[in-house]
């Protein structure tokens, strides 16, 4: 399996080239032309923003690296591994909290009732 940047890079050079591929169809077939800006234009920005994405994301920048990591099967086991964990240690204060609270709350309605 490959590293998801890896995934999105391919599928956004794809998408990318598939648009610029469509606007020169569109060309060809006198349905778009370059000097009348039109709904075929839209494509093609598309098409630059998705191969910007794909570049950008080869590259390692930040752009989009929260949504796909650059990391192997063994680096995200152990990432989602620490979040688990640091849930479950929130999990636990939280209870710990609560039973803290329910604790006070009895004693001084036993207060209260004397």
């Amino acid at each position: 399996m490959d590293e998801p940047a890896k995934a999105a890079s391919r599928l956004l050079y794809g998408t990318g080239f598939g648009l610029i591929l469509a606007c020169g169809f569109g060309l060809i077939q006198g349905r778009m032309e370059i000097t009348v800006v039109g709904f075929g234009h839209v494509f093609l920005l598309i098409s630059l923003i998705c191969l910007a994405s794909a570049i950008l994301l080869k590259q390692n920048s930040n752009y989009l690296s929260k949504y796909f990591p650059d990391e192997d099967e063994e680096q995200m086991a152990d990432r989602i591994e620490k979040e688990i964990q640091e849930i479950e240690n929130d999990s636990a204060v939280g209870n710990a909290w609560a039973e803290l609270e329910s604790k006070v709350l009895e004693t001084e309605i036993g207060l209260e009732q004397e």
